[in-house]
């Protein structure tokens, strides 16, 4: 009949997953819609009940017919989503392996009289097998179009729906965090810092929080000058700053001790002059390492926390070298 296609068998168009339960297990299975719509002369207070699909489909010569038949509220094309919703086994089919979704629309003069949707399988003229696509015939007056699918067409519940926006949405918003990450991955972060020692002292105290020997526990002021202004950029949310003290002892080849710390969130004043400012923390040495010890360093570093990426650690340019007496102070400091 059809020049371009030939149905082996009956289907219909739009395709779903569907969960179905039975007595003893559920089944995750794709379904398509299987009923034939009375079209736009019937209603539902038209008497189809005991309607055929001869009668459906009387002037329609070779036009498929699948029960149930459907007559709308108002003669409108049927609501899918409701007939998903609630009819679902009564009027739908199993998709099998090579079975495509088929729609039949039977037109008249160009206007629709009714559709069949069902399950089927599809060769053209070819004998190749059809999985997607629109065919039409025309006969006079009389039209049929014959629309097929293999894909998800349609989401059928709220939370079908709201997981494919949910994904859909987490996917653009992950693509634009790495466009994000990848437009500052350049940037050099390192500026010029500026510091000085103003007191230094060392006393020889029992350490009471570890083994309650004598260990040696420094004290020193700083000052500091920075500008930190020019790091922030759209991709840093914050500086985390710390000054570190390092130097070697007998006892150990590298020490290093954080002095001080701070954060500073963009928006805020990133320009810092700090006159004899004291440390945040003690300086305690694991022995006796401090005094009379003349090269330790501070140095200014600090960690990007950026919107997305990488957290860098940086380290100023510039340092500053200090030592510490040669004897115990045993004043109050």
């Amino acid at each position: 009949m059809y020049k371009n296609i030939l149905f082996l068998s009956i289907g219909l168009f739009f395709i779903g997953t569907a969960v179905i339960a039975d007595d003893e297990e559920s089944t995750r299975v794709r379904r398509c819609f299987q009923f034939t719509w009375l079209g736009p002369a019937y209603t539902n207070t038209s008497n189809f009940l005991n309607g055929t699909c001869e009668e459906a489909t009387r002037l329609a010569d070779g036009v498929p017919c699948q029960r149930p038949l459907v007559a709308s509220y108002d003669g409108t094309w049927p609501d899918i989503d409701y007939i998903w919703r609630n009819y679902l086994l009564n009027a739908s089919c199993i998709l099998a392996r090579n079975d495509v979704c088929a729609k039949f629309t039977y037109y008249f003069d160009g206007h629709v009289e009714n559709a069949t949707y069902m399950c089927t399988r599809a060769i053209n003229s070819r004998g190749q097998a059809i999985t997607s696509g629109c065919y039409d015939e025309v006969n006079g007056s009389f039209s049929t179009r014959v629309c097929l699918c293999q894909k998800f067409d349609k989401m059928y519940s709220v939370l079908t729906r709201g997981n494919a926006i949910l994904t859909y949405t987490l996917s653009v918003l992950a693509c634009l965090t790495f466009l994000c990450f990848l437009s500052t991955l350049t940037v050099d972060y390192r500026t010029a810092a500026n510091m000085n020692t103003v007191k230094v002292v060392v006393k020889n105290v029992p350490d009471y929080g570890a083994s309650r020997e004598r260990n040696d526990l420094g004290f020193l002021t700083f000052d500091l000058k920075t500008d930190l202004s020019s790091l922030f950029n759209w991709n840093v949310k914050q500086l985390f700053l710390y000054l570190t003290a390092e130097y070697v002892t007998p006892n150990n080849e590298l020490n290093q001790v954080v002095l001080w710390d701070k954060i500073i969130l963009r928006g805020e004043n990133a320009i810092l002059d700090f006159k004899n400012m004291n440390t945040k923390y003690y300086f305690w040495d694991d022995g006796n390492g401090l005094k009379g010890h003349n090269n330790v360093t501070l140095t200014l570093s600090w960690n990007i926390i950026p919107n997305a990426g990488l957290l860098p650690n940086i380290e100023a340019i510039g340092q500053h070298s200090f030592k510490f007496p040669t004897e115990y102070t045993q004043t109050r400091v």
